[in-house]
């Protein structure tokens, strides 16, 4: 196994976040992966920039929602507080995922906490710059509220499987949709390119902690994942898939 943990951990020096980066990342939004090259450069021209570090605090929950994120580069988690104060991982979003919500989208607060997983780069648009952008492409504002509540159905699907749904199959699905959404193919295996605990899994997966670890050992032992210090690799995503007994749900 190796020592050395192989997760890529971007730089947080805004200049590191390329145009190449942030168009690609606009290009993977829902609602701007129609636009062709010269309307995702007026809508990156409109975007602010900003540097993100660990454990950052983007927003916070039941804050006025005032601007609409888009990760460039890094990770970001989603996190809310249970009733009894426990702290739990809704989600973890990487490059091209959207967050944050604006009034025009229906949203006049956060539901949610956010914070840099890894240091990075986020594009973000106010009220005013987005408006903007809808002026000038009316049919974004009808993606993006499609695509807000798409992110609302597969929530409440996620609510679904995970009731119904064994505490192997779980862990298999949280790991498929965690590769597809961040993996990096390297020869046999996809890293899941982002620092990852058992207890990040655990809370995204609805189980123990002590649970994922059990599987996740034995899931190693028999050639279907590598592991180490925060990190996972998938080396048989069929497996996996059989053993999450569904295709994999999405988590956002």
């Amino acid at each position: 196994m190796q020592r050395r943990s192989p997760v890529t951990i971007p730089a947080s020096d805004p200049r590191a976040c390329s145009t190449g980066a942030r168009r690609n990342a606009l290009a993977r939004v829902p609602f701007f992966a129609g636009l062709d090259h010269d309307a995702l450069h007026r809508v990156d021209a409109r975007a602010a920039m900003q540097a993100i570090d660990t454990d950052e605090a983007i927003y916070l929950a039941d804050r006025p929602a005032d601007r609409l994120y888009v990760v460039a580069t890094g990770a970001i988690k989603l996190t809310a507080t249970t009733a009894n104060g426990t702290p739990a991982l809704l989600d973890v979003l990487g490059q091209g995922s959207f967050l944050g919500t604006l009034p025009t989208l229906g949203g006049r607060t956060h539901a949610e906490d956010a914070w840099a997983m890894t240091p990075g780069c986020l594009l973000s648009f106010g009220a005013e710059q987005f408006e903007a952008v809808l002026d000038e492409h009316p049919a974004v504002a009808r993606l993006a509220l499609a695509a807000v509540g798409e992110r609302l159905h597969q929530a409440q699907d996620r609510i679904r499987r995970m009731a119904s749904a064994t505490a192997p199959a779980r862990i298999a699905s949280t790991l498929l949709v965690l590769a597809d959404r961040l993996g990096v193919a390297e020869d046999d295996r996809v890293l899941i390119d982002v620092p990852l605990a058992r207890d990040d899994l655990a809370s995204l997966a609805g189980c123990a902690a002590e649970t994922v670890s059990r599987h996740l050992a034995r899931w190693q032992r028999d050639g279907l994942v590598e592991t180490g210090r925060r990190w996972v690799a998938l080396r048989d995503a069929d497996a996996l898939a059989r053993i999450a007994g569904f295709d994999p749900f999405e988590l956002s």
